[in-house]
């Protein structure tokens, strides 16, 4: 068997060989299994930051970020064991989605372990090894208008950031306080604070055993007594993750929906539930397009070459010519070479003289595609490779006026908005996230209404909102033992407002991560702890709760 790579207790990474592996389980006879390939070795080379001194639990202390490594480990294929799977392990929580809200809800958990009375195992499910956070896959400019005032686990992020850019001598902010980075160097410091026991109060170090693995999601259950997900490598081989507590972090909501959570999607009323055969029908006219979710887009990195000349796009290594069939329309403006030098993605200055192309005919206007995402997991793979070549096609484009624009970071995972919305007890409207809530987790300012519709394009009031996400959004009906922290429980408009935003996903999944150790401590189910618990945690975390 391979090495192997995990953080130790003291945050740093120690080796283990031979037949150690960290996870095994034993079974009768000679059915002595470890488990998936498709657990990844979430580290690459980073960038080294050197942090300065910080004071209490919200505000990072002094650091170096390196690489990251986790867990890698390998299943055997076993023929007698099961029909459904190949191999079964213990975990404490699963949580599915390496998404702002996934990463937010390993933070959030890491922080409150201090509560534990022993060890817990965690497993981060996601669809790729790459991080699916748009904060790593081309987001790089903060998406809430007043990001200095928000605390919990994005200002980590945001005040890890900024020390990395001041080291450099660079001014990574805007003059509205909006702060621009590079998605590699936001990779770095979200591996680095949801992997590592690094930044966590002394009593809660080691006590958080976290696993990661990709795949896809096979089967679930949360009734009472037999609580799963099975998850299949790219070889087929499937492991059942038996566990106590799930947090849903996708945008998709594919946990919730495979355990039977009522949904809605896109701008249709009608409630959804996979499990009862109530699954959403294709986007079409002749139900208004309205089962269409939001447009899918890649926000590629775009460098300005120094001497004039990039490097052709035509270069890179998924460039393909002529483009797959059946290729994606790539329209850019006629006028490109009048228009491009004051648009939007050029006005907006990242580090390094790079830019976030974000623009509306950047979004992907195809509404099957979008829905496609969604409702069939298994044909996500060659929606993104579609996806890349229609990127490229455009910066092709954009090259062909203005040759000093070359690519800098091509996404491994697209940007996706959402309109999932998985169903609590109930539905919160956006005038009621406008006002005081009793049991709020997480809040953001941003445009009151921003929809990239895939029929319409995108739509965005100048008007601002003011939202606060209450806990019962992140709490379906009748799963008491799930939390979702991505496909809030709220109408679609709600949904396209600041709650859809990067900072309120990430400190929701915070908020949930600190939820699930408050339930572990007390052995209960997750609607039992009291608010007052929670908002004494996440106040101790630095969130902020009342803006």
């Amino acid at each position: 068997m391979r090495s192997v790579q995990e953080p130790s207790r003291d945050g740093e990474v120690r080796r283990a060989s031979g037949g150690a592996s960290l996870l095994r389980r034993s079974l009768p006879g000679r059915w002595q299994i470890t488990a998936v390939t498709a657990v990844v070795l979430v580290a690459c080379s980073l960038l080294w930051l050197g942090l300065a001194q910080g004071a209490g639990r919200g505000n990072p202390g002094p650091t170096q970020l390196g690489s990251v490594a986790t867990s890698t480990i390998s299943v055997s294929p076993n023929d007698g064991i099961s029909a459904e799977w190949d191999a079964v392990e213990r975990v404490d929580v699963v949580v599915y989605g390496a998404t702002s809200s996934g990463l937010g809800a390993l933070r959030g958990l890491r922080l409150a372990a201090e509560r534990l009375t022993g060890p817990v195992r965690v497993v981060l499910v996601s669809n790729t090894a790459a991080l699916e956070s748009p904060l790593a896959q081309g987001l790089c400019l903060e998406d809430d208008y007043e990001p200095g005032t928000l605390g919990g686990f994005y200002r980590e992020f945001r005040q890890t950031m900024l020390e990395h850019y001041e080291a450099l001598g660079v001014w990574p902010l805007e003059r509205n306080g909006r702060m621009v980075y590079e998605p590699e160097v936001a990779q770095a410091v979200l591996e680095r604070l949801a992997f590592t026991d690094e930044q966590v109060p002394e009593g809660a170090r080691g006590r958080v055993e976290m696993l990661r693995l990709w795949g896809v999601l096979r089967g679930a259950s949360d009734a009472e007594g037999d609580r799963y997900v099975i998850v299949q490598d790219e070889a087929g081989s499937r492991l059942r993750l038996e566990t106590t507590y799930f947090i849903d972090a996708s945008v998709e909501a594919d946990l919730a929906r495979a355990l039977g959570c009522t949904y809605t999607i896109g701008r249709s009323p009608l409630r959804q539930n996979d499990l009862r055969g109530r699954q959403a029908v294709p986007p079409t006219r002749t139900n208004l397009y309205t089962t269409s979710p939001q447009s899918l887009t890649l926000l590629v990195t775009l460098k300005v070459a120094a001497e004039g000349i990039a490097e052709a796009v035509e270069s890179h290594e998924l460039w393909r010519d002529p483009a797959p069939e059946p290729a994606l329309p790539a329209k850019v403006p006629r006028n490109i070479a009048s228009t491009f030098e004051g648009s939007w993605s050029m006005r907006h200055v990242l580090p390094g003289d790079k830019r976030e192309l974000n623009e509306a005919w950047s979004d992907c206007p195809d509404p099957d595609l979008s829905y496609s995402w969604y409702m069939e997991p298994e044909n996500r793979p060659l929606i993104l490779a579609r996806l890349q070549q229609r990127a490229l096609t455009q910066v092709a484009a954009i090259q062909d006026a203005f040759p000093q624009i070359g690519v800098a970071r091509l996404p491994t995972w697209p940007y996706v908005r959402g309109e999932i919305m998985v169903l609590s007890e109930n539905v919160f409207g956006l005038a009621q996230l406008e006002s005081n809530q009793e049991d709020p987790i997480s809040c953001g300012k941003y445009a009151a209404f921003d929809r990239h519709d895939t029929i319409n394009g995108a739509q965005q009031p100048d008007t601002a909102a003011m939202v606060m996400l209450p806990l019962r959004a992140v709490q379906p009906v009748d799963h008491p033992y799930l939390l979702v922290s991505s496909a809030y429980s709220v109408d679609w408009k709600a949904y396209n407002s600041a709650l859809r935003m990067e900072p309120v996903r990430a400190n929701a999944g915070a908020a949930c991560g600190a939820l699930i150790a408050l339930a572990l401590a007390e052995g209960s189910a997750l609607g039992e702890v009291e608010y007052h618990m929670l908002s004494e945690e996440l106040l101790a975390q630095g969130h902020v709760l009342i803006r």
